[in-house]
């Protein structure tokens, strides 16, 4: 596969963090009007802003993001680092995409949650009209608050429906909160036939993916784990479950450290569903051609493998029948 070919076919991406996700200059952009001073060098910059290929854990590849929350605490920011996103996802023609963040972490300075989430909205809005981009938000919790706090964002997905927030989710530390934790806010989530998708699995547990499934995820976010527990694999299959995952973020987090250990053939021999995603386009340093690019390195996938990933994501999207046939139909013509 041509890199530049790769870049220009239509894309789909599912699993992408607004927070991990804002160019430097970008984020240069959005904290000097806040009086927030940043490393001068760009070099040092993006050393603060990417993981390092070589991070020990993913708490490791968690600090990355402390600087940039810094910056995201004002409508302007947040609007602004949304709309970057998108700009982003266009020069890569990515036709649609779904962005998640959470509220919660940007009410440092005093902003309501829903004035958090109408910015962010605002932005991919003005997204769509400037580079024809097609994006819906998905709102997380953030797995270390309590139920009440996270059952407020749920809500808040709610009550968002009709304007952009199209799912939920749970990021964070999943090695002390495994999913079971959750359990009547998940519920809640299913009463309000919010879709669901999970992060589970990115740390050395399979079980969390399966209960992730049993408490109600269409989509799993990384997934990885599962790969040591195939008695599951024939519940993702008879469930339909779509595994969002993310190569480079998890190298970078040590989910795995070889590439034997990487399960994307395993997940495609057993007839489980995948999407291919960049998880923290700044944090990882890559795009979705990136990641393309090192399936076929890795696996010499092929371009009706992509296509085929490509429906898949279009399959799993928390999105309207009619809009996915739109893109399906796009997928088939340009392929």
């Amino acid at each position: 596969m041509k890199r530049e070919h790769v870049k220009k076919l239509p894309k789909i991406e599912l699993h992408c963090h607004l927070d991990g996700s804002i160019r430097p200059g970008t984020l240069r952009k959005i904290a000097e009007p806040q009086g927030i001073s940043l490393p001068v060098d760009d070099n040092q910059l993006k050393k603060q802003l990417v993981a390092p290929a070589d991070c020990q854990n993913l708490n490791d590849y968690l600090e990355r993001f402390d600087l940039v929350l810094s910056c995201l605490q004002t409508e302007a920011a947040l609007t602004t680092a949304a709309l970057d996103v998108i700009h982003q996802a266009a020069e890569e023609h990515i036709q649609y995409i779904e962005i998640r963040f959470a509220p919660s972490l940007h009410t440092e300075k005093g902003l309501s949650l829903p004035k958090v989430i109408k910015a962010v909205l605002s932005g991919l809005q003005q997204g769509q009209q400037r580079f024809g981009v097609k994006s819906n938000a998905l709102l997380c919790g953030m797995r270390h608050e309590d139920s009440a706090a996270i059952e407020k964002i749920v809500q808040l997905a709610e009550s968002f429906k009709k304007e952009g927030i199209v799912g939920f989710d749970l990021a964070g530390n999943e090695l002390d909160f495994p999913p079971y934790t959750f359990e009547e806010t998940l519920e809640l989530v299913n009463q309000l036939t919010i879709p669901l998708t999970l992060h589970a699995g990115e740390c050395g547990c399979g079980k969390n993916v399966a209960d992730a499934v049993y408490l109600g995820a269409k989509r799993i976010g990384h997934g990885i784990a599962v790969k040591d527990t195939p008695e599951y694999f024939s519940l993702l299959r008879d469930k339909n479950i779509l595994i969002e995952m993310c190569p480079t973020s998890n190298f970078q987090t040590k989910t795995v450290t070889k590439l034997a250990d990487y399960p994307f053939q395993t997940f495609i021999d057993a007839g489980i569903n995948v999407c291919i995603n960049t998880d923290n386009r700044t944090v990882s340093d890559t795009t979705l051609t990136d990641e393309y690019m090192k399936l076929h390195e890795w696996y010499g996938i092929t371009y009706a493998d992509m296509e085929q990933l490509n429906h898949n994501a279009v399959n799993g999207a928390f999105i309207p029948e009619h809009e996915k046939q739109v893109l399906h139909e796009q997928l088939k013509n340009e392929y």
